[in-house]
């Protein structure tokens, strides 16, 4: 970055007034970063100029003109905000290398084009365009090309959540790169493969790829987030907290201010979760400051964010409530859901360290309708791409029949030719040999036929199991809200029965098993330890609701790891829900109730037994003939309906019910237990 001698006393200057005036230091912060932001988009500027500047130099027909034109493509391209811009650049090369009749050119335009697409989100143009390039480059003889190619295509695939796809690419880039001795080329891409290996929870074998990229002695602040996000997922925060600062330090040498601002986030989010809540302000405000110059309003708007919730961790709510209301305020300007689902949900945490319920659960319904409506989006596209890839498989598999088939002709052909050449050797022989073609003709026909059949059994099977992946996260997205709603039935029904302070008791308490439902609700499955964690807190709600009428004992195998073991999420508590309400419930406020809740582990599945004292089965049907309310369980519906998902591929019976009675048939409770597989 170059600033001028006079327009740094400038700075200073200000600086120097703005301290003066005794403005506060986050006032002092925004000024200067935003003051560096803006030299930053000079400088920019000034390269860009300075390439057009070059390209006057040249005829309008010079092959110089297709390098130029190349550098400013990718320089717009990786703005991700400018890719309109880029993709023209990259019409500039194609036009050019036209009228030149220059194929290397032609095929250069492709690679730009794949670039600006991929930055633009647009995956299935990008894949078209990059793999005319890499075919080129392969006929050409080019690897150096072949591998830029290869990186830019895994990178599409990776963020298709293609993992299979995205490692091949990548892997073969890797190749590349180690046979030509081009040790930078191998790290950028082995910095790639790590994070991939990251996001797959194989963090030992990630750790060792990114510390074999930073053994080269080249530090790449890319390659110190992703080793220092490794160690946050394993809490080893120290590391953490090591490589994040070294990143910021490799980033501020080299004044790329985007990347400062993603690295001092990521240590404000890194305070935030160790509750060092006054050294996570100071970051995320130097964070703010510097986004406030860039032109990415997302990323101001997520800086906003992490500002607000730190300053609602410290307890000045009404900073606090300003710069998240400024937050959403952009996510609705810009239309971007993810934004305004994580403002909404830092709302409801603010409004709940308030002591607001009623607003807190207001915002909390408003991130939970968001959340709800981009996981639908989500499992729409994921089914039409599972549908996109099902089509390509069958036209792939019809290509390669109608190639076979293909083969088998010229093969005949061949056959016949001989036969014909060999007729002099006598009839004998030649139905001999027309009866062995027959013979092995029918043989390779029905092989294929048993081959193709296994292929689609097979890719079916596949289909099916991820159509069922997509319909458990929508049940899991159901139970949360009506698990609440229920909750919030026991509170109205306190209120009217004018016992308010067990209804202020019962909400504090809700609040912190609503805390633990969502920091759950992103998981399908969870350990053990913590479905055992929300059962307790439940019935200790139920236990306030019955005024301590209400008894538990909740008893695990010794031989059973809970935090090992990983169950689907909120699947008991409906069955718990089911005992109280219905069984021990009817019995009257006088009448003693215990539920015991027994779980061990039995060839490879957790066998969950619930038993209560409650009135029975017969009795609680009869007692809802009677009643207004006639509804099914909605909770013990839609937990049915997961274990029924889970079921398809056990094929066996996972829940049992049975009436406890005495000798003479009287009801003494009901006893349910419940088979799940182990995730």
């Amino acid at each position: 970055m170059e600033i001028t001698s006079h327009g740094f006393c400038v700075v200073v200057l200000l600086l120097a007034n703005l301290i003066m005036k005794g403005r506060s230091w986050p006032v002092v912060l925004t000024f200067f970063f935003g003051v560096l932001s803006t030299v930053a988009q000079a400088q920019r500027q000034k390269e860009i100029d300075s390439l057009n500047r070059l390209l006057r130099t040249y005829s309008q027909n010079d092959s110089n003109r297709l390098k130029l034109y190349g550098e400013l493509s990718w320089l717009y391209a990786t703005t991700r905000s400018q890719t309109n811009t880029a993709k023209k650049y990259a019409d500039s090369i194609h036009s050019l290398a036209l009228a030149l009749n220059d194929p290397r050119g032609v095929a250069l335009a492709q690679f730009y084009y794949g670039g600006a697409d991929r930055f633009e989100r647009n995956f299935s143009d990008g894949i078209r365009h990059l793999n005319a390039f890499i075919q080129f480059q392969v006929q050409d003889g080019d690897s150096a090309k072949v591998a830029m190619g290869l990186f830019q295509l895994g990178a599409i695939y990776l963020a298709m959540d293609d993992v299979e796809k995205g490692l091949k690419a990548l892997y073969r880039a890797l190749a590349i790169h180690e046979k030509e001795s081009d040790p930078s080329g191998a790290n950028f891409v082995l910095n790639a493969i790590g994070t991939v290996l990251k996001n797959s929870r194989r963090y030992d074998e990630a750790i060792q790829v990114y510390n074999k990229v930073l053994s080269t002695d080249s530090l790449d602040s890319d390659v110190l987030m992703n080793l220092g996000n490794v160690y946050a997922e394993l809490k080893e925060y120290d590391e953490t907290l090591k490589n994040y600062k070294k990143a910021l330090k490799v980033d501020m040498d080299s004044e790329q201010n985007w990347a400062i601002a993603y690295d001092l986030a990521a240590i404000g989010e890194l305070f935030n979760t160790r509750q060092l809540y006054d050294s996570a302000l100071q970051f995320h405000l130097r964070a703010l400051a510097i986004r406030e110059g860039l032109p990415d309003k997302n990323e101001r708007g997520i800086s906003l964010s992490q500002v607000g919730l730190t300053y609602a961790y410290l307890g000045e709510f009404q900073r606090a409530e300003k710069l998240l209301l400024d937050a959403l305020a952009i996510a609705n300007a810009i239309q971007l859901r993810s934004l305004k689902r994580d403002t909404y949900e830092k709302l409801a945490i603010l409004h709940e360290r308030k002591n607001e319920v009623a607003k807190s659960y207001d915002y909390f319904k408003k991130f939970t309708a968001v959340k709800d409506s981009l996981l639908n989006e989500e499992s729409v596209r994921q089914i039409n791409e599972l549908k996109t890839r099902f089509e390509t498989a069958k036209k792939d598999h019809q290509i390669e029949l109608l190639s076979k088939e293909n083969e088998v002709n010229i093969k005949e052909r061949e056959r016949l030719s001989v036969v014909k050449n060999s007729v002099l050797t006598g009839i004998v022989l030649i139905g001999l040999l027309a009866g062995l073609i027959v013979y092995v003709l029918l043989q390779r026909l029905r092989n294929q036929k048993l081959l193709t059949a296994k292929n689609n059994e097979v890719k079916e099977a596949q289909f099916k199991n991820q159509l069922s992946e997509l319909k458990m996260k929508a049940l899991q997205a159901q139970i949360n809200p009506h698990f609440i709603f229920n909750c919030m039935n026991s509170i109205n029904q306190m209120i009217v029965d004018g016992d308010n302070d067990r209804a202020s008791l019962y909400l504090s308490k809700l609040s912190r098993l609503i805390r633990l439902i969502l920091e759950n609700s992103d998981s399908t499955e969870v350990s053990l330890k913590d479905e055992i964690a929300l059962l307790e807190s439940y019935i200790q709600l139920e236990e306030l609701r019955f005024n301590g009428t209400i008894q538990y004992n909740l008893d695990t195998q010794e031989d059973l790891d809970p935090e090992n073991t990983f169950l689907p999420f909120m699947v008991l508590q409906p069955f718990v829900e089911n005992a109280i309400w219905h069984g021990l419930g009817p019995k009257g406020p006088n009448s003693k109730g215990r539920i015991d809740i027994s779980i061990k582990q039995n060839e490879g599945l957790l066998v969950c037994q619930i038993e209560d004292n409650g009135i029975g089965r017969d009795k609680a049907l009869e007692l809802q003939k009677k009643s207004v309310w006639k509804t099914r369980s909605m909770g013990l519906k839609i937990t049915e309906e997961r274990l029924g998902l889970i079921n398809k591929e056990l094929k066996r019976q996972l829940i049992h019910i049975t009436d406890l009675k005495d000798s003479l048939g009287h009801a003494l409770g009901t006893r349910v237990e419940v088979t799940i597989p182990i995730l």
